[in-house]
């Protein structure tokens, strides 16, 4: 049994597997633990009985003061060090100015894509910011990083005077007849526009390639972005291969 941790800024994913095919997941606030042991106490009443049968912990962290944390939690509790997800000569070449720069859970969903879906395709990840993943013939090609809808929200509540902080969902409206339909158009299908626009230009110059859509928020869009594939355990997937993909 193996524990999969994906660690972002909003919440953290934390996930048990035997093979990297079928999961159990569990969802925290990412800061709701500050020390090994107050994640321990979080999680063990959630999984205790599946933490017991641990041999191996494999993390994508893209909160680097959590890292320490991980890191005690791991050898306190279960006496291992875990694996660190990061990008590294292989298969994949990472054709970037700085590979090392690459967010963890990024490298994960490129070899996740890899793996899963082909070698070329076009990931979008929708969470705190939404990243947009270019990769050509297992090639890295960088891609595109935006603000996250709930980014989006939250500033324009806290940078206006009036504008109110409202649920964040698509409209079928082409102008919005109130300001909550106003900024729900705004946000979420600009967004929407947006990202159509950068995968548009990808598939341009590489040709067509599979889109696959994960991430937290995805869901709020997934029935607008019809014919891109969604996957919400891509990123777990891609620690699992990252970490233990070789036993």
């Amino acid at each position: 049994m193996y524990l999969l941790i994906d660690v972002g800024n909003t919440h953290s994913v934390f996930a048990i597997t035997e093979d990297g095919r079928s999961f159990k997941k569990w969802r925290l606030s990412t800061g709701v633990f500050q020390t090994e042991d107050e994640l321990f106490a979080h999680l063990f009443p959630l999984m205790g009985k599946f933490l017991e049968r641990t041999k191996g912990i494999g993390v994508a962290s893209v909160v680097p003061t959590q890292n320490v944390v991980i890191e005690r939690f791991s050898q306190k509790f279960f006496g291992m060090v875990p694996v660190w997800v990061k990008a590294k000569d292989g298969k994949i070449k990472w054709n970037v100015k700085n590979p090392s720069e690459i967010g963890a859970d990024r490298v994960a969903n490129v070899v996740a894509l890899v793996k899963e879906y082909g070698n070329s395709g076009i990931i979008i990840d929708m969470g705190t910011a939404t990243t947009v993943d270019l990769v050509v013939e297992a090639s890295y090609e960088g891609g595109a990083i935006l603000p996250g809808l709930f980014m989006m929200i939250h500033a324009l509540f806290r940078g206006t005077a009036k504008l109110p902080l409202v649920e964040i969902k698509p409209t079928d409206l082409i102008s919005g007849k109130d300001t909550e339909e106003n900024i729900q158009l705004g946000v979420v299908n600009g967004s929407v526009y947006a990202l159509e626009g950068i995968v548009s230009r990808m598939k341009r110059i590489y040709g067509d390639m599979p889109v696959v859509l994960t991430g937290g928020q995805s869901k709020i869009v997934k029935e607008i972005l019809k014919h891109e594939v969604h996957d919400e355990d891509l990123t777990i997937k891609g620690v699992f291969y990252c970490c233990f993909g070789e036993e």
